[in-house]
């Protein structure tokens, strides 16, 4: 008879230690001589848990007794039950596969018989490795969360520390700062803490000084984000539900480390404007003209820039445009900012019609806090007669509780209206002066600034930009410049009284 043998231990560290691998290969195989079996393979499975089967060794066993092309074996022998599965269900798969080729399961320890005893005993063998292995998962589990309540850490630590042990304390382990690396962490966390520093200028410079990734590489974005935001080097231990003051030492100290969390924080809820970039005023602000995805910005050999649409940045993604030259859209950008100046007969008209709508809006506003006014006192009023209705026995007292419940919701919010902070006539003019400004001489202003200033700039005037690979294609004015821009577009001697309250109205209220 033809024996396949299978051999596995659960962790690297025995495997290497071969104090388990060996004892089974020698037992089994004076298992097979005893039994005059003819031993044709055997199957080595070092550091495996028998909690799945997806273990590749024992998928090749499997395969080589499902493959009819060869003869199958007679036995699969084994050391134990529980070196073939740990849980019912897999033992259960394997022994139905084993059954069907006609293959016998044999065991060194357990006495496996195809009689009903001996199904029975293979059975509740297969039960107790279940039992055992979830029972020393949950062992484990205690072991660790008894540890992190004691302060240590179950794993392995994060970087900038180091397990050392120490034989005159029983050989247990601790875990120390890193000689080399907690130095340079610690200066990240000083470096992110000025707010004046993204977290790639971090990673850049920790590459600089020698952590890397296992690559050699840089250590990712999402890398350095997590351990700038991680607990443990300021000298705390979060696993799980459980938070607890850690037996190691702090790389950085609690003020520093709440420090880098304000401006972590601060940084990913407001990100800032995407147009900010160097030299591409109009990223993140310009829209596809194919899918109207948000346009990106590169710069090929440090020369050539190119706006492209951020949906086909990846190859999974289905947007197809054609990128388009940073010089043709900002040519394009160009036109467009001098198209939409007003002329300066329109600018004056509005100007001179401003100070008589000024007037008019604070006249209105003075008008509707009087009304306001006089509201309250008449709630005021109601309120006190219905409380000498219900004093004097005129009323039930749900009906009061429910009236007088009213009248003060009423009353408070008449109350929030009148000490609302209201646009002041200085504030309102200085807003149309610098609105009439903008679009008399956007061009100018623009070229004046910045980039990052140009950004937000564009960002006041345009709503969208769209972009194809020809240039700027279309494009939406934010309130009040639509109207201001469609103003432009007429004669100024039929610039009547009507529109010109109308452009008045919409610029106080985008103030």
């Amino acid at each position: 008879m033809n024996c396949v043998i299978y051999a596995r231990v659960s962790t690297e560290k025995q495997a290497d230690k071969e104090l388990s691998i060996p004892a089974q290969l020698q037992a089994m195989r004076d298992y097979a001589r005893q039994h005059d079996w003819i031993v044709a393979a055997e199957f080595v499975e070092p550091g495996a848990s028998a909690r799945t089967s997806d273990r590749p060794i024992l998928q090749q066993l499997l395969a080589r007794c499902r493959d009819t092309e060869q003869t199958p074996p007679d036995v699969l022998l084994v050391h134990k039950i529980d070196r073939l599965a740990r849980n019912v269900y897999d033992h259960a798969t394997i022994k139905a596969l084993l059954k069907q080729r006609g293959i016998r399961l044999a065991s060194v320890i357990e006495n496996v018989e195809d009689s009903v005893s001996g199904q029975l005993v293979e059975n509740i063998m297969a039960s107790i490795a279940q039992f055992y292995s979830a029972n020393l998962a949950e062992e484990v589990r205690k072991g660790m969360r008894q540890k992190v309540l004691r302060g240590g850490w179950p794993h392995q630590p994060p970087r900038g520390y180091v397990t050392v042990r120490s034989q005159a304390d029983g050989d247990k382990s601790a875990l120390a700062l890193h000689p080399r690396e907690a130095k340079v962490i610690r200066d990240a966390f000083d470096m992110y803490s000025t707010g004046a520093v993204s977290v790639k200028a971090v990673a850049m410079r920790m590459a600089q000084r020698g952590i890397t990734a296992r690559s050699g590489r840089r250590l990712a974005h999402s890398y350095v984000r997590r351990m700038l935001s991680n607990p443990f080097y300021a000298g705390l231990v979060h696993w799980g539900d459980i938070e607890a003051e850690g037996t190691h030492p702090p790389l950085v100290h609690r003020t520093l480390f709440e420090s880098v969390q304000t401006v972590l924080a601060n940084r990913y809820r407001n990100t800032g404007d995407k147009g900010s970039i160097r030299g591409f005023p109009l990223r993140g602000l310009a829209i596809c003209a194919s899918c109207k995805g948000r346009m990106t910005a590169e710069r090929h050999n440090r020369r050539h820039g190119y706006y492209r649409c951020g949906r086909n940045a990846f190859r999974s993604a289905d947007c197809r445009a054609k990128y388009c030259r940073d010089l043709i859209a900002h040519r394009d950008l160009e036109q467009l900012c001098q198209q939409l100046r007003l002329t300066r007969p329109i600018a004056e008209k509005i100007t001179a019609a401003a100070h008589r709508f000024i007037g008019h809006r604070m006249q209105q506003t003075q008008q509707d806090r009087e009304a306001l006014e006089r509201e309250a006192d008449s709630v005021l009023a109601s309120e006190m007669r219905l409380t000498e209705a219900f004093t004097a026995g005129y009323m039930n007292p749900d009906l009061y509780r429910a009236k007088a419940e009213k009248l003060r919701s009423a009353r408070n919010r008449i109350q929030a209206q009148i000490t609302a902070p209201s646009t002041t006539a200085s504030t309102l003019a200085a807003k149309i002066a610098r609105t009439l400004q903008l679009a008399n001489s956007l061009w100018d202003l623009y070229t004046s600034l910045a980039d990052d200033r140009q950004a937000s700039l564009l960002r006041e005037v345009f709503g969208t930009i769209v972009l194809s690979a020809d240039g700027i294609v279309g494009f939406t004015l934010n309130p009040p410049f639509d109207q201001l821009a469609s103003a432009a577009k007429g004669d100024p001697r039929k610039l009547t009284a009507e529109r010109r309250d109308q452009l008045l109205e919409a610029i106080a209220d985008a103030a």
